[in-house]
């Protein structure tokens, strides 16, 4: 019985060390693709998931439309009220935007300021009215206690043949447009800057 008990204890042992062992891969495995300040996931994650977002339009013809977001006069925070609270600006944009996205949907921080949300699925008319609800929402939330933040927003739908860097080039070039225009908006790749609610277009 003795030995029986002790083969037991033995078992247990081994099949806690085991799932702590476990536990920790997948900590570390979390670690390595998420963004430490923002719980965002990474941009070595981005390139993975865009490249799998490609393969599906290749394969299936599944839409897909990326928002490339930039937080607009970030270094004004930063140099106003301190980099603690720019940091604060960051977590609570990316704890908006994960309230507000799908299930399906993927934010990442990719340096700085800008994050990338991917929105499987999606084609550009619908790609444009995420952007401009999340627009209206970081604007009309107090990031910062007494001061406005925005957002500026480019908007670029998967392209037959597209690389995943010719996509982020077009998101980037229409985000380029947004704050040409005077930031606060939300511009589509190639076709139109459009001005928040109740103000005019702003052709690109």
């Amino acid at each position: 019985m003795a030995i029986g008990a002790a083969l037991g204890l033995v078992i247990a042992i081994g099949v806690g060390v085991a799932y702590l062992l476990y536990l920790r891969q997948r900590q570390l495995a979390a670690q390595a693709i998420t963004d430490p300040l923002t719980g965002a996931f990474n941009r070595r994650h981005m390139d993975f998931c865009l490249s799998q977002a490609i393969a599906r339009r290749q394969r299936t013809g599944e839409p897909a439309s990326l928002l490339l977001l930039d937080v607009d006069h970030f270094k004004r925070i930063n140099d106003r009220w301190g980099h603690i609270a720019g940091d604060g600006v960051l977590t609570r944009l990316v704890a908006l935007v994960s309230g507000r996205a799908r299930q399906m949907d993927v934010l990442f921080r990719i340096g700085g300021e800008e994050f990338v949300l991917l929105l499987p699925g999606a084609r550009h008319v619908g790609a444009v009215a995420v952007a401009e609800t999340l627009r209206a929402i970081v604007v009309s939330s107090e990031l910062i206690e007494g001061q406005r933040v925005s957002i500026s927003v480019g908007v670029s739908e998967l392209q037959p043949g597209q690389s995943v860097s010719r996509w982020l080039e077009d998101a980037d070039a229409a985000l380029y447009r947004a704050k040409r225009a005077g930031r606060n908006r939300v511009c589509l790749s190639g076709r139109i800057a459009l001005a928040p609610l109740g103000r005019r277009a702003v052709h690109a």
